[in-house]
């Protein structure tokens, strides 16, 4: 009986183990797309996007993407 729970554990874990990696995995590959305009709808060249709490932006083109 007291094997049955250690390897009902040993799954438990393992499980667990493998989906926390798979979310860490899938969570990386995300890509965000749009355009950046004004009040007016003008677009916004040179505007600065950043991830909030991260250093990780970058700046819109020419054509404001």
């Amino acid at each position: 009986m007291k094997q049955q729970h250690v390897l009902n554990l040993e799954k438990g874990i393992l499980f667990t183990l493998l989906w926390t990696f798979s979310l860490c995995v899938f969570s990386q590959n995300l890509t965000v797309k749009g355009s950046v305009k004004d009040e007016k709808g003008e677009p916004l060249i040179g505007a600065t996007i950043q991830i909030q709490g991260t250093s990780i932006g970058t700046v819109t083109d020419m054509e404001c993407n």
